[in-house]
């Protein structure tokens, strides 16, 4: 458990950069948010909070929650805002026109996010409790 420690700063680091960009949103106005990318991004800034809570107990669900959140989140976030339109949870920042200060929010959040996920899932490997799939071969 004293090795999962290093899910905290991760786990840390990634909250403030989901709450920036959180802030980014507000500050861009939330009226052009569909429903979807509202409680979408709000249930991310939960599953953060709660990755870290679980890191900061050292919770052995810890290194899971970081992988899942994380990752999760990095392809979520991306899908939303850079890919090009696709769905109701489409926010894409290229068709907006958004400001350099929105794209360092996003992209900072992306990058925490997969660092997380990186994270958790060395911790699942050290640990070995990735279920076999992430175990050396040796």
């Amino acid at each position: 458990m004293a090795r999962q420690r290093i899910l905290v700063p991760a786990s840390g680091a990634f909250v403030a950069a989901n709450l920036l960009h959180s802030l980014d949103h507000i500050r861009q106005g939330t009226g052009r948010l569909t429903p979807e990318v509202f409680w979408g991004g709000s249930v991310l800034s939960v599953a953060a909070v709660v990755t870290l809570v679980l890191a900061l107990r050292g919770d052995p669900r810890a290194p899971l929650t970081a992988a899942v959140v994380g990752l999760w989140t990095a392809a979520g976030v991306a899908a939303s805002h850079i890919a090009p339109h696709w769905s109701a949870f489409s926010d894409p920042y290229p068709a907006l026109g958004v400001d350099a200060l929105s794209w360092t929010m996003m992209l900072a959040e992306i990058a925490a996010a997969l660092v997380l996920g990186v994270v958790g899932l060395r911790e699942l490997r050290r640990q070995g409790t990735a279920g076999g799939w992430l175990s050396s071969s040796t």
